[in-house]
């Protein structure tokens, strides 16, 4: 039954994505790697690692903010 279920959402979720539109950011990524000092600045600045933080700590802070509106929809917290 849960497979059924999880099966459903994640149809639905592309059925969603599918009308995103592209990334906007896409050309930029495909160009990155064609910087030459890219590699000497990683060796001082581990910038991979940067934006994993970043990543890690935006989608945990949006988690946040989005249980808080939820939880305030509901009227259990102020």
């Amino acid at each position: 039954m849960l497979e059924q279920i999880r099966y459903i959402l994640i149809k639905l979720a592309n059925a969603c994505v599918v009308f995103l539109p592209n990334s906007p950011f896409q050309s930029f990524l495909n160009e990155i790697d064609k910087i030459p000092f890219l590699g000497y600045l990683n060796y001082f600045v581990p910038v991979a690692q940067i934006i994993a933080v970043t990543q890690l700590w935006v989608t945990a802070v949006g988690l946040f903010y989005l249980v808080q509106l939820a939880l305030r929809w509901v009227k259990m917290i102020e």
